[in-house]
Parts: structure tokens; sequence; C-alpha cells
């Protein structure tokens, strides 16, 4: 035996890699060293139990998992590893199809769909179906088709178990018409590549039996994030044998809007009675603090494998616990805490900001800008650059400029209005011809088009000739707020019960509050100024960005990755946990799985912080803090309370689980007193708290004071914004 292998390896580590006949699963805990398990089982199968590698199938779920694994396996067995089938299912099932694509009811050289070929395919379907739901466009048809398929729902079965209601049933004849004509362009999708590898398996025996007779042993990595095909899949590819190794962590199951199944891995000893289970539960990433906070959290929910993680490095910092005035201070104290850590760690690369939602990254873009600091979005657009930005900017690019015909023409079908190539081609004509922009040929009746194109174009024509009209005498703020209302681009995504619909309506609602801090801070607001301002932003934002930047993220998208120091922001309750997560003990447990993820990405020393109010379409809302808070021991925790320039000094506690105290001041406005402060004077703004008066310029109307808050100053006009004298 080569004991080489088993050197470096815990007991737990070492029972796993060991354990290799029958079902075995295996818990992996975070920063538990899976990988590393895994591919030391893969060579002890080669070199100490004498298994041709081309004997070994092992899945995981992404191209870069696959090939990390790969060069791993590579380094300890060089002559074997490239016999072993290390691939995601996606790639697993495609090799196999082009292997056997005649019993599939495929033709050889076969197609396989990227999502544009998909929503071209549907949009002609859509069309010549003459379905006239607005609120089913080719994206969101793919992403039913898409979630069926990883269900196991087939066309004729889709009716059936979805067709509740007129939407399901539309989507059922798209689901009918799309397989068909898939089917004589001898085309496949990302759904197809595993569905018809287990159609065929369990249509043709046979050809299950020569994949059996290839792979007596089957791997799956990140098993807890398997869906319902994934799941019969891999059951059949191991019935024989029985020889199925499954790897996860039930604790990090956080994909279920994906369609993953956390009951696959939970359920696992009830689908193979014989198991051997064996739990890896130290953790190598972490501090003790960081993973004593981690494993108790997690301890709260109930649906799960009972296991404790642990780690035996020094306890390190406590976690930091910070409350701030609102998600603006929240970002720039955040910055100035990373810049202070920067003087010492010399690598921005080393810092990761965390967020619950894609929309809560435009205060810490702006914090980064503001600062000179490089940073990158991870998984995902800058806030300026996400299509439904561009989208809301450019109505008001052409309300600012109704000859801006470029703008027009992105925003001309959206949301959709069937106005197809050839109109707008017509009307591209006209403008040259007859000298007039795009939005006047909207309304000219020299065009030959359908009586519906026609309506559409009218309406849109009107709609935005009333915009025009509104923009002089209305505030910026107002006029996008009437523009998501009157050209139905937020009900395009209030129809769509989707998250990425939710997340686009988060996006622009932080949009809205961008243009009221913008006018809040101007001393003449007005549409073109904004768009100036913003244009600048996008132009600064397309240069190339450095290698060494800080890294903004999802919670979701840092799965799998570390970092020296963590921030997670915006814990407070209807953030994180999310409002539309909070239904169900469920949608509950997964939030909190979620939290554990985040967690367990910091190595040295985590920050969460909170803020007091936030802005939503510009109201002002008091937010508590999350209940996760209170689910962390509160000696691991040094907190710190920020209201303006009044700190609550640095490791006071304070109970994280009630609602905060309200500023007791005896105020009065300082508009109504006719501007009777002086500089040094405290102040209460409504949104950044309390601040200090360090200048102040003009007089009546023009008067104007730039305040200096914690960590950043802002300059405001006294006739916009409502601020408050401080006895």
């Amino acid at each position: 035996m080569n004991n080489q292998l088993l050197e470096n390896l815990n007991p737990s580590q070492k029972a796993a890699v060991l354990q290799t006949n029958g079902p075995v699963l295996i818990l992996a805990g975070a920063g538990s060293g899976k990988t590393r398990v895994i591919t030391h089982r893969i060579a002890h199968l080669i070199l100490n139990e004498n298994v041709p590698p081309y004997k070994i199938c092992s899945v995981t779920f992404t191209n870069k998992a696959a090939a990390e694994m790969q060069e791993r396996v590579k380094e300890l067995i060089p002559r074997s590893s490239e016999y072993v089938q290390i691939r995601t299912f996606h790639s697993l099932c495609l090799n196999i199809l082009k292997r056997d694509s005649v019993h599939a009811g495929l033709q050889p050289g076969f197609t396989v769909y990227d999502t544009d070929l998909q929503e071209s395919l549907i949009k002609q379907i859509i069309k010549d179906l003459h379905i006239g739901r607005d609120d089913i466009k080719p994206s969101t048809a793919v992403n039913a088709i898409s979630r069926a398929k990883d269900s196991l729902i087939l066309p004729d079965e889709y009716a059936a178990t979805k067709g509740k209601n007129y939407y399901e049933m539309e989507i059922a004849k798209i689901y009918e018409e799309y397989e068909k004509r898939k089917a004589i362009q001898n085309g496949v999708d990302f759904g197809d590549l595993i569905l018809k590898t287990y159609l065929m398996f369990k249509n043709s025996p046979e050809i299950l039996q020569k994949y059996h007779d290839r792979w007596e042993y089957i791997m799956v990595d990140e098993y807890q994030d398997t869906n319902k095909i994934q799941y019969y899949l891999t059951k059949l590819l191991a019935e024989k044998h029985q020889n199925l190794c499954v790897v996860g962590d039930d604790d990090q199951s956080i994909y279920s809007w994906r369609g993953a199944d956390i009951n696959n891995i939970l359920d696992f000893e009830k689908d193979f009675p014989n198991t051997f289970t064996v739990k890896l539960e130290e953790n190598y990433r972490s501090t003790s603090n960081i993973i004593k906070a981690a494993s108790t959290l997690i301890q709260n929910n109930i649906g799960r494998k009972e296991k404790v993680i642990f780690t035996n490095q020094s306890p390190g910092e406590k976690i930091s616990l910070s409350q701030y005035t609102n998600d603006t201070d929240e970002a720039y104290s955040i910055i100035k805490k990373i810049q202070e850590l920067y003087k010492q760690e010399k690598s921005y690369s080393k810092f990761a900001i965390f967020y619950r939602t894609n929309a809560q990254s435009r205060y810490f873009e702006e914090a980064l800008r503001s600062s000179a600091i490089p940073y990158k979005i991870f998984g995902g657009f800058r806030f300026f650059d996400r299509a439904e930005i561009k989208d809301l900017l450019a109505y008001l690019a052409v309300i600012n400029n109704p000859v801006d015909s470029s703008s027009l023409l992105r925003i001309i079908n959206k949301p959709a209005r069937r106005i197809g190539d050839t109109t707008i081609e017509k009307l591209r004509q006209l403008s040259i011809e007859e000298g007039i922009s795009i939005l006047e040929a909207l309304n000219s009746d020299k065009i030959k088009m359908q009586k519906a194109t026609k309506n559409k174009a009218k309406e849109l024509y009107k709609t935005l000739e009333e915009l025009i009209d509104l923009s002089p005498t209305n505030r910026p703020s107002s006029i996008a707020q009437l523009t998501l209302e009157k050209t139905g681009l937020l009900d395009e995504y209030k129809n769509n019960k989707n998250p990425e619909s939710l997340t686009k309506i988060e996006n622009l609602e932080q949009l809205i509050n961008s243009i009221i801090e913008y006018e809040e801070e101007s001393e003449e607001p007005s549409l073109d100024d904004y768009l100036g301002k913003i244009s600048l932003i996008t132009s600064e934002e397309n240069k190339n960005e450095s290698q060494d930047c800080i890294v903004l993220m999802t919670v979701h998208n840092s799965k799998g990755l570390e970092f020296d120091y963590v921030f997670l922001a915006g814990m407070e309750e209807g953030t994180f946990p999310h409002r539309m997560s909070m239904d169900t003990a469920s949608e509950l447990e997964e939030e909190r799985r979620l939290c554990y993820v985040a967690i367990t990405r910091a190595r040295k020393k985590l920050f969460i912080s909170h803020s007091e109010h936030s802005r939503r379409y510009g109201d002002i809302q008091y937010k508590i803090p999350s209940r996760f808070l209170s689910e962390i021991p509160e000696n691991l925790i040094i907190a710190n309370k920020q209201y303006g320039n009044n700190r609550i000094p640095e490791a006071t506690p304070y109970p994280i689980h009630t609602k905060f105290p309200t500023q007791d001041h005896k105020t009065k406005t300082a508009v109504s007193n006719g501007g009777n402060f002086q500089i040094s004077s405290k102040v209460l703004h409504k949104a950044y708290g309390v601040g200090k008066i360090i200048e102040i310029y003009g007089k009546g109307d023009n008067t104007s004071v730039k305040i200096q808050f914690d960590y950043f100053t802002k300059k405001f006009f006294l006739k916009y914004t409502p601020l408050e004298l401080l006895e």
C-alpha cells in the first residue's frame, strides 16, 4: 500500500479515502479539505486498490472545479490521471450522447443550443403561436422549460402538472412546439443533455449496461446542489455496483431557487441503507472565533445532518459588529476600515465585501470610486452596467433629449411592444428622409404598419411626449418614477414572478435613490446634469480593472471562495434574511445556510454590519438587526454603534436582538428657523444622521451648507434638504 497518500490526512479524511466499496456519504463541512479527500480517494483506488483509472467517474458542477480536481489528481498519479473521467454533469452527458446519439433520438453532429439560440427559437414560436401575453418573453419561457427538465417534467406532462393558470398553459404550448422544432433541427439545449441521457438509460437497458461495465466507481461532488434529474441519473449510473460516493454539505445548500433539492443529501442514507457515513468537521481555513460563530448559527436549523465544525487554529480576533446610520454611512465606513488595513496588508485582493442582493452594491461602488480604490464585481455587472439600469437611463435620455434616437431604439421594445425590425428600419428611413427624429417618426402616418403595431408606436410616442412636457417642472426623481410607471417598465418585472425580476426591481429602486441623493447635493438639480454625471461615471468604469482590487459580490456568488478579510454588510431583517424568503421555515433555513456560507468565507477577520435606516423609493424606512445576529454568541463579538459623529466606544456590547434606540434631541428645522445656524453647528439629516456644518455658502433660497459626517462630507441646498438643527 502507498501510505504516502494517507500521511497528511486527519482520521476522518483517512476514513473517507479508505472506504471504497458500497455507498459512501461524506459530509464535508466548510473548509474541511473535501477536494483533497476526493482526489486522494481516486489515487487510492488506482494505486492501492488496483482499480483501472478508466473505471472511475467523478462528477462536479463547474468547469473550474473539474479542472482543479483533474490537476490535483495529476499531481498524485501523473501517468494515470488522464484516464479518469472528471467532468461536470453537462460535460459527461454530452460525451455520452455523442457516443450514443441514435439511441437518444438524435442524429450525429447534433447542435447544442446556447441561451441565445434558445431565446431566438422561442421568440419565433411565440410569434407563430400568436401568444399575446406581454409577461411571456423568450427568457422567461427558457427559464420555465429549463426548470421543467430539471424536475423531469416532459412537454406532455407540463400542462397536466403545471397548467393551473393561463400563463402556465401558454408555457406548455411553447414547450411542446419548442421540442418539436429542436428535434427537426437536430438540436439540444443544456437541459436536454442530462434529460436525454437519463431517458436513454431508462429506455435502453443495453446502453446503460455498457456504462455500468465501463464505470464501477461513481463519485459526485457538491451533492447538496443536485436537482431531481441529476439525482435520478446518479442513481442509474450507480445501480449495478453500488459504489457511489457523494460529497457535500447540507449546511451549504443555497440553490433551491435553481432547482437544487436538499433532500437528495438528507435522504441519501434512506436511498442507500448500507451507507458508510463520515463527517469532515475540522476546518483548516478560518480562526476559531469565526468557526464557533458559524457552527452555533447553523445549529438553529432543524433540517440538517448533525455535525459540529471545529478548528485547531487560534481564536484570532473577535467578529466586529457595527451599526451605522444608513447604507451610505455603512459603505464609506467599511471602505475607510479597508484603507486602514491595507497599510499593513499591502494588497486589496485580500478584502471582500458581501451583500445579500445585487442592488446593495451601489453604495460600495460609489464609496470606492470616491476613494479611487480599484474594485470588481464578481459574478455580475457593475451597477450602471446592468441592463435594467441602462434601460431606465435610456428613457430618461430621450426625455431629456428627444432627438436621441440611439437611446430610443434601445427602449423601443422595453417592455415588449412588438415593433419589429422591419418597422424599425422604416422608422429609420423616414427619420433620414424627413429630417425628423425617430420619436417624431413614431407618430407619423407615412409608414405602413399593422394596426396593432401602429397603436403601440403612437402609445409610446404619447407617453414620452407627456413625460417630456412634465420634465421641466418636476424633479428628476419624480420623472424617473413616473417613467417606470407610465412606460410599463416596472410592471414588466412585477409580473414576472422570478428571482431575476425581483433583483431588477431592487436595482431600479436604487437608481431612484441615487437620483434623490443627487438632488439633495445639487444647487440646481436637473435631469440633464444628472445624466451628465452618470455618463462620466460609466466612462471611468470602462477603463481596465486593476488586478489588485477589492472584490464585491452577493453571498450566493461567494460560495467556494475565501478571503483574509470579509465584510458582511446589510444584516437587517428584510434584507438578510430577505423579505421574500421568510414565509416558510424551509425558506428561512436556506437564508440561515446562506449566512453560514458567508461567515465561513473569512480566514482571518469577519466584519458584520447593519444600518439604522435606508431609503425605499426615496422614503426613509427604519430597520431592525437580522435575527441571525442574535444567534451568534456575544462573547465572540466586539460591537460598536455609530450615530453620525456619536460613537459608542469599541467593545461595548449591545442587545442585537432588539429594536434600535432612537435619537433623543430637542430639534428644530434649520429652514424654519431662517437658517439660524453657524459653522460647527450640529445638524441631523434624516438619511445621513448627525453631522457638523463646516462651511456655509450663499443667502436665502441659494443657501447651501457642507456637512462633515463620520467618514465623508456632503454639500446640501437647504431648499431641497430638510435639516434639523440640534441644540
